[in-house]
């Protein structure tokens, strides 16, 4: 059983101006509830006992608001003094110890249910799994390509452009479950591509290139389950749905 959880908030959130002017983009508020305090509410009501958040813009502030403790999870911090240089697949190296141990991977800017988690728990049991929805033709976003079984077969980072629609194509959630035996390869990914100053990238693209090399599988969850706070536009979406 997964215990802890990793959360990749270290972004300055240049697309949610003015909202970040002054505040990390990990404390915008939907309906009054900032992004990372619903996180861990929900890691609380899934019983997941410690939580290590990776911060950089504004991290004093995340520091402030947070604390050691939130209800019955123990926080605490890793600093990306680099967040203005780097990207989430830096922040994932430097909290790479923690993932041989099996975690939550979450993303900073993600708006989600924690039934969500509790049903990939359940139905993953000893696999990693990595949850998304089927693919819209949004621009921007992670494509993901499975086979029959749902095994992640190629991940593209669609930078700019749309995908193709299909049955075997989905979106990135932000969220993966990830078992101690993937997490040994992932950090050695990680490392391999940091080893190469290619830092700027997302954990995405570092996955993407080793699909061969370990079993990743796709558990779908629904649109209405996940908002990923890009926008003021996603703030919008996000108030609509979690209404």
């Amino acid at each position: 059983m997964i215990e802890s959880a990793v959360i990749l908030a270290a972004g300055s959130g240049t697309r949610l101006k003015p909202l970040t002017d002054h505040s990390p983009k990990c404390l915008t508020e939907i309906n009054s509830i900032p992004i990372l305090i619903n996180a861990l509410e929900n890691l609380d009501n899934l019983g997941i006992k410690n939580c290590t958040v990776v911060a950089g813009y504004f991290s004093d502030k995340v520091l402030k608001a947070i604390g050691s403790s939130f209800r019955n999870v123990q926080v605490s911090y890793v600093l990306n003094e680099h967040y203005a240089s780097t990207n989430d697949m830096y922040s994932l190296w430097l909290a790479r110890h923690l993932l041989e141990r099996g975690v939550l991977l979450l993303e900073g800017d993600i708006f989600f249910r924690y039934k969500t988690i509790e049903r990939a728990f359940s139905m993953c049991a000893n696999r990693t799994c990595y949850l998304a929805g089927k693919y819209n033709g949004k621009k921007d976003e992670i494509l993901i390509s499975v086979d029959a079984g749902k095994k992640v077969r190629h991940i593209e980072v669609l930078r700019g452009r749309s995908g193709t629609i299909s049955d075997h194509h989905y979106m990135s959630t932000g969220m993966l479950i990830i078992q101690g035996d993937y997490g040994m390869y992932l950090s050695h990914w990680l490392t391999g591509f940091v080893a190469h100053n290619a830092v700027n990238v997302l954990f995405d693209d570092v996955i993407g290139a080793h699909t061969d090399d370990a079993e990743l599988l796709v558990f779908e969850v629904g649109h209405d389950e996940w908002v990923e706070i890009d926008t003021l536009e996603d703030v919008r979406e996000a108030e609509r749905v979690f209404a």
